[in-house]
């Protein structure tokens, strides 16, 4: 939508401009200018223009008032403006029909150039357009990915209330589309949001600006009620690689001269927030960082002390967080030469609520996640195994072949205790790892009492190496059998044979010979455990060996 009549009135730029006729128009739009020089003039006309003559056709073609306001071209025009140069009166009959058909019609003072007006009308949509978007605000908090989503969101909003049609960005590293309302998805329901950008269908081409590549798209169909008019596509690059997609659909008609202003401010604004997407993703959360590792590394332990560089890198230590620690473990890759997508997609996972990450190293990283409350809400616990689990499936896809383990300590803590809470995770990674095969996510509070073990699958694989060396495949798989069952029957001969169908004595003997090819104490409880575990790895180490 451009300025109405009464918008450009009221501008000090317009001061001197008088209303000769039509003053119930003054709300109509208008959407660009047009010069009326020649005496067939008015039919080029789009409609939505202001018209400006400077009178002489109309003095050297006495009829041409009339044919004028009789065309089926005035009643679309919004306003129109003249000089008292060559016409010192207009008719009264003119006049009226001016009245009749609500199309303003103004005196131009006589040293204003058509230039003048061009300039004039330029400046007050820009004017218009840089106040509802409200450029000023749009750098501050720039670490902070939640407002610059908000910051998007009212982008496409301010867009679809300035231009009447509705907006989309779809940012390509989250596959995610954020709309200017719901008129966006319902009115284009019968396409996905990559359709706009992605053709795998005929469209023609329409070059708005080459250097912006910003381009109008048709959809090649005679039936046109069945899909959008056409709609304006804008890519949004950062150093040569395209980031997301900036998309308004044309609902009923062509956007106007002045709306392209709005597209431009608009994709300036969006295109600052993507430069400042990948400063901040590919230089993280320094000063978080620092203050993770000094505590990890025992730099920073007293409690005031860390009390006041928490509030240094704005932490309240008065709240409560969870801790994860995702570790990847491929050889051939490392999460730091890739920081700014797995603080990104960190970010997005988490639907940029209030988190903070920190690399520990290369490839372990910290994230602590605080929550609005402080009880042990199972459903916190529950949408923090999906933030995670949808961070594991948006690395798998973004990077090559990552291992990815996860350790949670899902219990909420103060941020004084990171260094305790840290090496839970790491413990949940690392028991989890040797008895849970299969599950990438481990919550430490599933760990049982395996969370208060040290013991890592070097120490099983060279019991395993024991069993191996000393027996063939079939006496190995009896003795274990029996061993599981004793351990399984809190160490009763009696019962263990019973189950197994075999003599007591036997028993004893096959117990007798496991404790002497493993060098250990049955009776010791943490030896014991050990050797449960043991007996949980036996199949996974059978197949890495």
């Amino acid at each position: 939508m451009g300025l109405t009549v009464k918008e450009m009135l009221k501008s000090n730029l317009f001061d001197g401009y008088r209303l000769l006729a039509g003053s119930s128009g003054i709300d109509k739009q208008i959407q660009g200018i047009a010069v009326l020089d020649a005496p067939d003039g008015y039919k080029w006309t789009k409609g939505k223009e202001l018209v400006v003559s400077s009178g002489y056709i109309f003095k050297e073609n006495p009829g041409l008032w009339e044919e004028f306001v009789n065309s089926d071209k005035f009643q679309f025009v919004s306003c129109m403006g003249i000089k008292d140069r060559f016409i010192k009166e207009i008719p009264e009959d003119i006049l009226n029909e001016f009245n009749r058909h609500e199309v303003p019609l103004l005196l131009i003072p006589p040293h204003i150039g058509w230039m003048d007006i061009m300039n004039s009308l330029n400046v007050i949509v820009m004017n218009k357009d840089i106040q509802q978007f409200r450029i000023g605000s749009i750098n501050t908090n720039f670490s902070d990915l939640s407002y610059h989503v908000r910051k998007i969101e009212r982008i496409l909003s301010q867009i679809e209330e300035r231009m009447g049609f509705p907006a989309m960005l779809y940012d390509i590293s989250d596959d995610t589309a954020y709309f200017s309302s719901d008129n966006f998805p319902e009115f284009a329901d019968k396409f996905t949001p990559k359709d706009f950008f992605e053709h795998n269908f005929p469209v023609t081409e329409e070059i708005i600006c080459e250097n912006l590549q910003f381009i109008r798209y048709r959809y090649t169909t005679e039936n046109e009620n069945d899909i959008p008019y056409s709609w304006l596509s804008i890519p949004i690059t950062v150093m040569g690689k395209v980031k997301a997609y900036f998309v308004v659909v044309e609902a009923t008609s062509l956007i106007d001269y002045f709306d392209e202003f709005a597209m431009r401010i608009s994709f300036l604004l969006l295109q600052s927030i993507y430069e400042q997407f990948l400063f901040f993703d590919s230089v993280g959360d320094f000063g978080f960082e620092k203050f993770v590792n000094d505590i990890l590394f025992n730099k920073l332990y007293d409690y005031d002390k860390i009390s006041l560089r928490a509030v240094d890198i704005n932490i309240d230590v008065t709240k409560k967080y969870y801790t994860i620690v995702m570790d990847q473990s491929n050889d051939n890759l490392s999460l730091s030469d890739h920081k700014d997508i797995v603080n990104r997609t960190i970010k997005t996972a988490f639907q940029y609520e209030n988190i903070r990450i920190a690399f520990v190293t290369e490839n372990s990283v910290m994230i602590v996640y605080q929550v609005s409350d402080y009880t042990n809400n199972p459903n916190n616990v529950s949408s923090l195994r999906n933030y995670v689990q949808d961070l594991k499936i948006k690395l798998e896809d973004k990077l090559q072949n990552p291992i990815l383990r996860f350790g949670i300590y899902d219990t909420q803590d103060l941020i004084y205790n990171l260094r305790k809470n840290y090496k839970k995770c790491f413990q949940a990674i690392n028991m989890g790892s040797l008895v849970y095969n299969d599950q990438p996510i481990v919550p430490y509070s599933e760990l049982g009492p395996l969370a208060w073990i040290n013991i890592d699958d070097t120490e099983l694989k060279t019991m395993m190496s024991k069993i191996n060396d000393a027996l063939h495949d079939s006496e190995r798989e009896e003795l274990l059998e029996t061993l599981k069952y004793y351990l399984d029957y809190r160490m009763n001969y009696s019962l263990t044979s019973k189950h197994m169908y075999v003599h007591i004595n036997t028993v004893r003997k096959r117990i007798e010979k496991v404790r002497e090819l493993l060098d250990i104490d049955l009776d010791d409880p943490v030896s014991r455990l050990k050797l449960e575990l043991f007996l949980i790895m036996s199949k996974k180490l059978n197949d890495l060996s």
